[in-house]
């Protein structure tokens, strides 16, 4: 069965601690992390939903220490969506779990880091204990065990795909490092390399695109 456990750490906490990327709050408001998922060069990459300070200092950025635009997908004057690749304490910690991954809502702004984790009951606790020995007390947790997963906000898929990302999440392959490669999905479930690589890639897409569009795309 899996759950859900939203954190929240103070951001002047995490000013105490250089934690966690507070450092981005000078070019946005808020930042919200819709997606993380691996790029060509199998370097983990973030969709982002960000509001804007000024947008003509985000027009004129590209990359700093932390964080480097790949992608512009959606920027008005007050919000943007785009990917990119990220460094830092806020990786670390958004890959830092066993058996438990980000979800939406995980979004830092001036007060907050909300940090919302899904997993197993095993991968809870693991991360549970992992923030206590990071940060101590200092935190909000609250915990719901009767969460079912999120499928149902997520795009339709066939069965057969389903299945394919289901075993991939299971067996750690978008755990950050990797706990498997595509060829031992696909050993455990009897299919070729190249039918779970193509099962991925197209399950990741329409995910990725139905979040984008969900989150206030207009579409083009």
């Amino acid at each position: 069965m899996l759950g859900v456990m939203q954190i929240k750490v103070s951001t002047l906490l995490g000013k105490e601690l250089n934690f966690p990327g507070v450092k981005m709050l000078e070019l946005f408001e808020t930042i919200e992390f819709l997606k993380e998922f691996n790029s060509s060069t199998d370097e983990p990459v973030y969709l982002l939903k960000t509001s804007l300070k000024d947008r003509k200092m985000f027009d004129a950025f590209t990359k700093n220490e932390g964080l480097e635009i790949i992608d512009r997908f959606e920027v008005n004057d007050s919000t943007a969506i785009f990917s990119a690749k990220m460094t830092g304490p806020i990786v670390e910690i958004m890959s830092m779990f066993e058996n438990a991954w980000p979800i939406s809502p995980t979004i830092l702004d001036h007060e907050h880091l909300t940090l919302t984790i899904e997993g197993s009951t095993s991968g809870l606790a693991n991360s549970r204990n992992k923030l206590i020995t990071l940060l101590g007390n200092a935190f909000q947790i609250s915990v719901n065990n009767n969460f079912q997963g999120q499928w149902d906000t997520a795009p339709g898929l066939p069965r057969r795909r389903k299945e394919v990302l289901e075993t991939a999440i299971t067996m750690g392959y978008y755990n950050a490092p990797r706990k498997c490669r595509q060829r031992d999905i696909a050993d455990s479930m009897g299919l070729k390399q190249g039918t779970v690589a193509e099962h991925l890639q197209i399950a990741e897409s329409r995910i990725i695109n139905a979040w984008f569009h969900q989150s206030g795309n207009p579409g083009k």
